[in-house]
């Protein structure tokens, strides 16, 4: 009997659950039927709230960062970015310079900055700032930067240093000391101004016009066209041997197994289309002049097709990476053993225009012997490198680095120093040790050379616009990860504040097409309606949501804005799942369009001046959708992926 009373208490207490669990799921339904708004037009609702403050506006990746993060990192980021606009508008005890080429505000630098010169000594000076003296003649002895003579009358002509440290220099003393502006790269990061005409840099590299020789023609695979310079199948003629060297190809993204193949076939196709014969390409390379990676291949082919028949010379527009692979190559199998402690290292920085006349260094000659001892070399060398290549692969997956799957190689000697080079405080060289390359020698009578020539600005570059904090940003530091959106016609997407691309139509299809942005990260993208965008641009210009470019208020004042090119660009849907092709929009980046078979799309590009626009088929990077995430929900953008491992 106790145990019936036990069971008819259980049941009352489930049937009171019961009861109660129902009433709250009628009240749950009830409550849905009387809220009109659905749960993801609430999920809409908030995701456009971050955007009222900011009308005309669709999509920004700065503002969809800040909301991504927490309130400490969002800050740091707002801190971060007034940093650089506080670079040009602080006021320390600090001497202002003016910038080569543009007139931001001023950028500053110590006042004691001759006391980094080893032969100057401030004792009982009361002029830190370095004077001329026009009675004094120019020397003949080059700077190790940049190539300029050395001279101290005119600060305003290439070569200049201050009297105080130039006048009672002997030649050999000389030959340590670089000129004021290389100094100012090199310590300062700070490029001066110099009265150097664009036909100067011409006249320079025009000297191997009618010269046997070798010219290996480097171009910027972030930005080309506008890296190949379009006159330049004048100055080497119709026979001229030539090597193709794409630079950077560490930052390009990896969207199949044949990436490299493919960019190769798109760097010859468009040297060709600048006017050089396509039987005098004898050989194109993929480097990076930053990681190493393809500098032994490169001279490998160098030593196997050119041997030592004459002079090399390393050519291109500026700030392609000329210097950089000069300083490598100086350090390499390809210069002399002898030389390459005696031969000044070129000066780079981010700045164009660095080298001002030619450097040069002797090549080693390849004879059987030595190309042997090289093979072998590489050879032994192999098994580390591939394991070491596996090793970053791998911590690449783990850790998802970019860094650590960026290309990668090193650029080592065969040739010891000390088997060619007596030591130079050997007793028998006496109390003047060998300090330089005395060309006259019968060790140089016979001699073939590598010569680094000064770049040529190219005129659809827009980097003699920019500082140089802002195109050290600029540059991507790692493999670029493509930033994908979808663009209706009637919008437009903006770089920053360097480069613009209006959807005019889409013929044959009706729905967005997908875009993708190749540019550095720190470059936001913006996207809103074409009739808004002019004032959009307006209104946020030198602010964090279009970033760049940056600075005081005189500065942004001085800024061309940006002009649309009269033409329009058509562009016509490939067939399969491929990219249809690229716009270049300068040295901003480009543009990756993806758009159904049979879909015609016409944009318009806007840059300053409107430069650097260029239509570019096939894409560069064809595979780009196998590299982004899935859409964001409720936004126009997709997640971003590794861009070293694909979906296949």
């Amino acid at each position: 009997m106790s145990i019936n009373l036990n069971m008819i208490k259980l049941n009352k207490v489930y049937l009171a659950l019961n009861i109660n669990y129902y009433q709250k799921l009628r009240q749950c339904c009830n409550a849905k039927v009387l809220d009109p708004v659905s749960a993801r037009s609430r999920a809409w609702q908030r995701v456009r709230e971050k955007y009222d403050n900011y009308v005309g506006i669709v999509y920004n990746s700065t503002l969809e960062r800040q909301n991504s993060m927490s309130n400490k990192k969002r800050i740091s980021l707002n801190m971060k970015f007034q940093n650089n606009v506080n670079t040009y508008t602080s006021n320390n005890k600090f001497v202002e310079i003016k910038s080569l080429n543009t007139k931001p505000a001023a950028i500053h630098v110590p006042t004691n900055w001759m006391n980094d010169y080893e032969f100057y000594s401030d004792v009982g000076s009361n002029n830190r700032h370095g004077t001329e003296d026009s009675k004094i003649p120019p020397s003949k002895v080059p700077c190790g930067g940049c190539g300029a003579f050395l001279q101290c009358s005119t600060s305003v002509l290439p070569g200049f240093i201050p009297v105080e440290i130039f006048k009672g220099r002997t030649p050999n003393e000389l030959k340590q000391i670089v000129c004021k502006r290389c100094h100012f790269l090199k310590h300062y990061n700070i490029a001066l101004d110099v009265e150097v005409t664009p036909e100067t840099y011409v006249d320079t590299i025009s000297r191997i016009k009618d010269k046997f020789a070798l010219a290996v023609i480097i171009v910027d695979l972030l930005d080309f066209p506008c890296s190949i310079w379009p006159k330049m199948s004048n100055v080497l003629g119709n026979k001229r041997p030539v090597f193709i060297v794409g630079n950077k190809v560490d930052l390009l993204p990896r969207d199949s197994n044949n990436y490299l193949e493919h960019i190769k076939k798109c760097l010859k196709s468009e040297i060709v289309q600048h006017g050089v014969d396509v039987m005098n390409i004898k050989h194109v390379s993929l480097i990076s002049a930053k990681t190493g990676y393809g500098v032994e291949e490169l001279i490998t082919q160098l030593h196997k097709i050119w041997n030592y028949k004459g002079n090399v010379y390393i050519m291109g527009c500026t700030n392609v990476g000329k210097s950089s692979l000069f300083n490598i190559l100086l350090n390499s199998d390809y210069c002399r053993p002898q030389a390459s402690n005696l031969v000044p290292r070129a000066t780079t920085c981010p700045w164009p225009g660095t080298t001002l006349e030619m450097l040069k260094f002797p090549i080693l000659r390849p004879s059987s012997i030595r190309v042997f001892k090289r093979f072998k070399r590489l050879v032994s060398e192999r098994a580390d490198k591939n394991e070491e290549q596996n090793l970053r692969l791998e911590l690449a997956r783990k850790t998802g680095l970019n860094e650590a799957a960026q290309p990668f190689g090193s650029v080592r000697r065969t040739f010891d120093n000390r088997e060619d080079v007596n030591d130079v405080f050997s007793i028998s060289l006496g109390m003047h040790p060998i300090i330089s390359i005395n060309e006259r020698s019968a060790e140089y009578a016979q001699a073939r050379w590598c010569y680094d020539t000064p770049g040529v600005m190219h005129p659809a570059q827009i980097t003699n616009l920019l500082s140089s904090e802002e195109l050290k940003l600029l540059e991507p530091k790692e493999i670029i990860c493509p930033r994908a959106v979808i663009l209706q016609p009637g919008f437009s997407i903006l770089l920053g504040g360097l480069a613009r691309l209006d959807l005019i139509e889409c013929k044959n299809y009706n729905n967005g097409i997908k875009v993708f942005a190749f540019s550095s990260p720190q470059l936001p993208i913006t996207v809103a309606q074409t009739t808004n965008a002019c004032d959009i641009y307006k209104k946020y210009l030198g602010t964090e949501i279009l970033g760049f470019p940056f600075g005081s208020e005189e500065r942004l004042n001085q800024w061309p804005g940006l002009q649309c090119r009269r033409e329009n660009l058509h562009m016509v849907a490939a067939n399969g799942d491929v990219l249809s092709g690229d716009i270049v929009l300068s040295s901003a980046g480009w543009i990756g369009v993806y758009a159904p078979t049979g879909c015609e799309c016409v944009f318009q590009a806007w840059t300053p001046y409107a430069r650097g626009i260029f239509l570019r088929t096939p894409a560069l990077v064809p595979n780009a959708t196998r590299l982004i995430g899935k859409r964001i929900r409720n936004t126009l953008a997709y997640n971003l992926s590794k861009p070293f491992v694909f979906k296949k």
